[in-house]
């Protein structure tokens, strides 16, 4: 799809045109695309990013590999009154992208410029500064808890990848959070990425649960289906 809309120059270099990037000042501005459009602006945010840490350096992959999973979240949700704890955060830049702050990429991770990671200060929509890994689900449970005792109704999710799921602290949180009965998410990033071997006994279950071929079988074959049903297929 991005390929469509490359153009070449006479130099040689080949650019590409943001069509729909330009236009996203806040996540309410994604409630008006369609699917395809959605798609389409994925396609952008992955050129603004590979052009733009090229030059600044920082956490590219990390935020290639978070492009539709960031879309969809503030597609659904109503940041910052719903709330987005990023665990480590090193792969907020689509979320920072997404949320007013794309024309500052060009001082990211520099003095006085934006920050690599969650920064309470610089947006609302930054719920805490992060940096830590294994804290997000920590904090989405002590967020739910303010939020239950004001009578509040907002969302609070908390995205940690598996690498960070190994930490005692997200174990803790979790346990914390079921035995109260907590209404929040937890969605799991599970790239199989982490700076060191996962090691321990969850690290062994999700190896084992990508591998398992029966369960590979049943989510393409309820991916297949859900594609199937008229309205709500994707």
């Amino acid at each position: 799809m991005a390929a469509n809309r490359a153009r070449k120059l006479q130099t040689g270099e080949v650019i590409y045109v943001s069509e729909l990037l330009p236009s996203i000042s806040g996540p309410e501005d994604l409630k008006k695309l369609s699917e395809e459009q959605l798609g389409q602006l994925a396609d952008e945010i992955r050129q603004f990013l590979v052009h733009s840490v090229s030059q600044t350096g920082g956490h590219l992959a990390a935020n290639l590999g978070v492009v539709e999973l960031t879309l969809a979240l503030h597609s659904l949700f109503n940041s910052p009154e719903d709330q987005i704890v990023w665990d480590v955060g090193h792969q907020s830049y689509v979320h920072k992208i997404l949320t007013g702050r794309k024309d500052q990429f060009a001082t990211l991770r520099k003095y006085g410029g934006l920050s690599g990671f969650p920064k309470s200060a610089e947006s609302p929509h930054d719920i805490m500064d992060t940096g830590h890994a294994s804290t997000s689900i920590s904090a989405a449970v002590g967020l739910a808890i303010a939020r239950d005792r004001k009578g509040a109704s907002n969302r609070i999710a908390a995205v940690i990848g598996d690498g960070a799921l190994t930490g005692g602290v997200a174990f803790e949180a979790l346990d914390h959070a079921g035995h109260s009965g907590l209404n929040l998410i937890v969605i799991l990033n599970d790239n199989e990425m982490s700076i060191a071997p996962n090691v321990g006994a969850m690290a062994g279950y999700l190896s084992r649960m990508r591998a398992n071929p029966t369960i590979y079988r049943i989510r393409e074959g309820l991916s297949k289906a859900i594609r199937q049903i008229p309205l709500v297929g994707l």
